[in-house]
């Protein structure tokens, strides 16, 4: 159990990296896929959000937990601890964002009589992606993912010390 509170930083950073991996790549088929009228469905491609929502009950999030820890804190007696250690045991848990892909219909409508998708009346009907919004949500997801690099660096360096004393 010992070794578990020491990874539970990585498992935490890792669940952060991959919800944000996620939303860079929703992002970047987004943008790719700005102009495509029709998929192998024949409908036209759906807008894609990567959407992150909390993680396993009771801790749905961090908050939570430190909360139910400093309540232990609160009830127990400091001389009730055998003197072998005075840290809580972090419970077994996944803390960070778990990420489901939701799709978007809206559509823009674009006069193109020629072109081979076009209705009855000359419209095409092209997925409403903002371009420029797509790159910003790139460039959040980016900045959150190198946050969760610098945690990973972090952890690695305070056990690398911890084992030099």
């Amino acid at each position: 159990m010992l070794e578990n509170r020491y990874f539970n930083v990585f498992r935490t950073a890792a669940r952060g990296l991959e919800a944000q991996r996620i939303a860079m790549a929703t992002a970047s088929e987004n943008i790719a896929n700005a102009s495509t009228s029709r998929t192998q469905d024949g409908t036209p491609y759906a807008i894609k959000r990567a959407v992150h929502t909390a993680a396993n009950e009771p801790y749905s999030n961090f908050e939570n937990l430190l909360q139910e820890m400093q309540s232990e804190l609160l009830t127990t007696d400091p001389r009730h601890f055998d003197g072998s250690t005075l840290s809580l045991e972090i419970p077994d848990v996944e803390l960070g964002p778990t990420t489901e892909i939701q799709e978007d219909v809206r559509l823009r409508m674009e006069f193109d009589p020629s072109h081979p998708h076009a209705d009855e009346n000359g419209y095409v009907a092209y997925p409403d992606v903002n371009v420029v919004d797509e790159m910003a949500r790139m460039i959040s997801a980016n900045r959150v993912y190198e946050a969760n690099l610098s945690v990973v660096q972090g952890a690695k360096e305070m056990i690398k010390r911890t084992l030099e004393i």
